[in-house]
């Protein structure tokens, strides 16, 4: 919990000089790039998160990495700022709420879709579009397979669950029963 509020200070203060800038997008995009190279590079990673060396040193480090990527100034500031501070750890939840920021800026919100069952691209679909109007913003879902679902679906969205499965309906059906 803590870390989400860490992580939610430093995302607002990057996403607040992006939008007075209009390269809000932009940085997410580099961030998402920088954690891809950290995700390749785990020696790299290490060595920035890590506080096996001095400030000093990495921040070195990371000044060769964020030139090498092509790094803004805007993004590659927030990166020296997570160095100083031994905040480099927090970069993926920053990355995350980040994420969010920008979602909630295009009118969008993201879910999980979880079914039994590989579902066809024209029913994920359908989802979508009766949880936008449930939700009056563009959703973009993230598809999951569970088979203890049996059948039907179950979405996550914002912290509200929307629970239509087999396995669901089983346990309901179960309660009822005994409760008679």
């Amino acid at each position: 919990m803590i870390s989400r509020s860490i992580a939610k200070r430093y995302a607002k203060g990057l996403f607040s000089v992006g939008e007075k800038n209009g390269k809000y997008r932009s940085y997410l995009e580099e961030l998402d790039g920088v954690l891809d190279v950290f995700d390749r590079e785990q020696r790299l990673k290490k060595a920035l998160i890590l506080p096996l060396l001095e400030v000093q040193k990495r921040k070195e480090l990371l000044s060769e990495v964020m030139r090498t990527l092509g790094v803004s100034p805007s993004v590659s500031s927030l990166f020296n700022i997570l160095v100083e501070n031994n905040r480099m750890g927090y970069l993926p939840s920053i990355r995350d709420v980040y994420r969010e920021l920008v979602d909630d800026k295009e009118g969008r919100v993201r879910g999980t879709l979880w079914t039994a069952y590989p579902l066809e691209e024209t029913s994920k679909n359908r989802i979508a579009e009766v949880l936008k109007e449930k939700f009056n913003k563009e959703v973009v879902l993230e598809t999951l397979e569970d088979k203890s679902l049996i059948g039907g679906v179950k979405v996550v969205i914002k912290g509200t669950i929307i629970d239509g499965s087999v396995r669901k309906q089983i346990e309901t059906l179960k309660e009822n029963i005994l409760e008679e």
